[in-house]
């Protein structure tokens, strides 16, 4: 009798025990190779950028996953094929959506979007005069996927309008109906002004009012192929057509569409830049050079705030719901490193008596993030936390946020089983392997500079009850902080 209960209790352990490696196996499993990062839960994450050759490696598509944006926007030189040769374009369109990373990076991206620019369009800087222009065109929409019933595949032109929950995408054309490019006036130039020239033509200019002016949402990128504010340097850009310049800036002022951002690529390089008219303040988002960069690149800009990058990047950009609005932190990412190297945060003022209100940029969009919600089961504490039980303090500390992250790193990577997955600024994101069943559970930090405190979250990824070890585990971490 004692024997066959003992069978019976050694028979039940082994099979609990299974069961826990199971579940452990399920939990270390939710970490896929594209994004493994979970926005939080009220962030829409939105990522973008241009000129990409596509016989060039397109590793870096698994770095930008990593962020599970909902969205990628392509800007433009999507691939580079120069030709009017439908065959070629179509073979070099195939060479990039064979790719096993882009392939990956699009299954795991909800929609892709995007404009042309000069190389996709099948002539460097050409404009309405490209013989080709239709044909190229049926094989861009093709390659975004853009379905047959659309209106943009039975009218002139690519420009398009799409929402991304409160965010309206509004695509223009910049190509298919610009007239001609005048010569330099300027040593050093490629081109010159043409005084009275014009980019979009009249349908477009139409259909760009009635979508700013028609708007609910409330943000609203404005993509244009080539850069809009710009202009000093000499190359395509919108200051090239001063009176279509002006005609797009003043729609702006006159509209004031809510949380307004425009976005181009084309330079090979990244920058944010800001122009105004009258008391109303227009920013823009440069971001180029996913393949190649310009790497030497000092040219001057009396628009630009922030840093000339010159190296690969993608733009990612964080619109948060507050009690406040919605606000949106804008990141400009290298991609060797994914780290952020230039910055800026965008909201709009509710005191401004001039209408939606002007933005303000801030060097310091880290700051902006928050910890995803712990779910109802017990196994979860965090800072953020509106649960009690859950809920617990931030860990204050003094010296820099520089400091205090070495700090942190030094205390967090100095324990069992802990792998960095993720250092972005002021956010780090850890996992912990448990034992001796091997679950993987994930810890978060926010360091906000302002508040002198560090935020975190530590959940089991599986399971109902972690019987208090992610709550004893930050107790540790933050013993360990006081005492360092």
């Amino acid at each position: 009798m004692f024997k066959t209960a003992l069978y019976v209790l050694i028979f039940l352990v082994a099979g609990f025990t299974a069961y826990l490696y199971v579940q452990a196996g399920n939990s270390e499993q939710m970490t896929p190779t594209i994004g493994f990062v979970e926005p939080a839960i009220d962030t829409t994450t939105i990522a973008f950028g241009s000129c990409n050759r596509q016989d060039e490696s397109q590793e870096y598509w698994t770095t930008i996953g990593r962020h599970t944006p909902v969205a990628w926007l392509w800007l433009g030189d999507n691939i580079y094929s120069d030709t009017d040769n439908m065959e070629r374009m179509a073979a070099d369109y195939a060479t990039l959506t064979q790719s096993p990373e882009y392939a990956a990076f699009v299954a795991a991206t909800p929609v892709i979007y995007g404009a042309w620019d000069d190389h996709d369009y099948g002539k460097n800087d050409a404009g309405k005069e490209w013989v080709a222009k239709d044909e190229a065109k049926a094989l861009m929409m093709d390659f975004l996927g853009v379905p047959a019933a659309a209106d943009v595949r039975h009218r002139p032109g690519t420009y398009q309008a799409y929402s991304i929950g409160d965010v309206r995408v509004i695509l223009l054309d910049t190509r298919y109906f610009r007239d001609a490019l005048a010569p330099p006036l300027q040593s050093g130039h490629r081109y010159g002004p043409n005084e009275n020239g014009d980019i979009l033509g009249e349908a477009q200019w139409t259909w760009l009012e009635d979508e700013l002016r028609n708007s609910t949402a409330k943000a609203h990128l404005i993509a244009s192929s080539i850069q809009v504010l710009p202009t000093d340097h000499g190359y395509e850009k919108w200051a090239l057509f001063p009176t279509a310049r002006r005609r797009l800036l003043e729609l702006l002022a006159e509209v004031r569409p809510a949380l307004p951002l425009l976005l181009s690529g084309d330079r090979h390089l990244a920058e944010f830049t800001r122009d105004s008219v009258g008391d109303y303040f227009i920013y823009e988002m440069t971001s180029s050079g996913l393949t190649h960069a310009y790497e030497n690149a000092r040219e001057t800009n009396d628009k630009r705030i922030g840093p000339l990058v010159t190296e690969r990047n993608y733009g990612l950009l964080h619109f948060t719901t507050t009690a406040e609005g919605l606000k949106l932190a804008a990141e400009v990412r290298a991609l060797d490193d994914d780290a952020v190297v230039s910055s800026m945060y965008l909201a709009e003022n509710p005191t401004n008596k001039t209408g939606h209100g002007t933005l303000a940029p801030t060097k310091d969009p880290v700051s902006q993030r928050t910890l995803k919600p712990c779910p109802d089961s017990p196994n979860c504490v965090s800072t953020q936390s509106t649960q009690t039980k859950k809920k617990r303090d931030p860990i204050p500390f003094t010296g820099t946020a520089q400091e205090v992250r070495e700090k942190l790193k030094r205390v967090v990577g100095g324990m069992s089983r802990t792998t960095l997955l993720e250092e972005d600024g002021n956010y780090l994101h850890y996992t912990f392997r448990t034992w001796p069943i091997p679950y993987i559970d994930d810890v978060e930090f926010l360091i906000d500079a302002e508040r002198k405190v560090i935020d975190y979250r530590s959940a089991s990824r599986v399971g109902h009850s972690d019987l208090g070890v992610n709550s004893r585990r930050m107790a540790k971490v933050v013993a360990a902080m006081k005492e360092e």
